[in-house]
């Protein structure tokens, strides 16, 4: 693929007033053939994904793959970004792991940079309040599975209500099974509940506008009777070039 890849988009206006207006939305993803095909192999690559080394409590997986992208006229341009640098989170942001660097490895170029991830962050990019013709952006892609037995259910970091330090973010289902709990909840910043849901369909997804809200996942456990569950899904951190979050 071409290594500075135009993706054509029609911008989702309606997507743009809800964030302006809440702070977050859950427009659904327009899918296409090279969009399904992402969300199936980015979900079989979840099998494949190494363990969290930072997460402790229970099964969690991650990966970190990045990407630079150009907000242009009737589009955006994306490529991939071979950056090496740790990811990290201020500590207020993440009082469990917050201000420690974590190295997440990436997965594999062929299933990352693909026509189909490159529609998913463009459709999201072209909406976003601060993107006007020739903003950048920095994205980071992860794919994050919450695994549970019955003794031992998986639970975020930090868990409860939490911000995580980004300027946006754009959470897609994957895959869920055998699970309960994994109940998306989002409220505004005096902590009143906007929002409670949880995401069943490939693709569903929510975006919000990290400064605007507070949000949290509630533990992944086992459906009674079974051994073995899982939530699966692909976050992009959508970062303006030059925003910082607040120390």
């Amino acid at each position: 693929m071409h290594e500075d890849a135009f993706v054509s988009v029609v911008t989702d206006t309606r997507a743009r007033e809800e964030i302006l207006e809440q702070g977050f939305t859950r427009r659904p993803l327009s899918v296409d053939v090279d969009v399904a095909r992402a969300l199936g192999e980015l979900a079989h690559a979840a099998w494949s994904l190494p363990k969290d080394q930072y997460y402790e409590g229970g099964y969690r997986y991650r990966s970190l793959n990045r990407f630079k992208a150009e907000i242009a006229e009737c589009g955006v341009r994306v490529r991939p970004c071979d950056d090496t640098t740790p990811y990290v989170q201020l500590e207020k942001y993440n009082t469990t792991l917050g201000g420690q660097p974590r190295k997440y490895a990436p997965i594999p170029k062929e299933i990352a940079d693909t026509a189909g991830v490159r529609k998913m962050i463009s459709h999201h990019l072209m909406y976003l309040p601060l993107s006007k013709v020739g903003a950048t952006y920095s994205v980071n892609m992860h794919v994050i599975r919450f695994a549970a037995t019955p003794s031992r259910p998986c639970d975020t970091s930090p868990p409860g209500l939490h911000k995580d330090g980004e300027k946006y973010l754009a959470t897609h289902l994957l895959a869920r099974c055998g699970a309960q709990g994994g109940e998306v909840v989002i409220t505004d910043n005096d902590k009143r509940e906007m929002g409670r849901f949880t995401m069943r369909e490939s693709g569903e997804c929510y975006v919000f506008d990290d400064d605007r809200i507070w949000h949290m996942l509630t533990p992944v456990v086992t459906l009674e009777g079974n051994q073995f569950a899982y939530r699966d899904t692909v976050t992009f951190d959508l970062l303006p070039d030059g925003w910082k979050p607040v120390d």
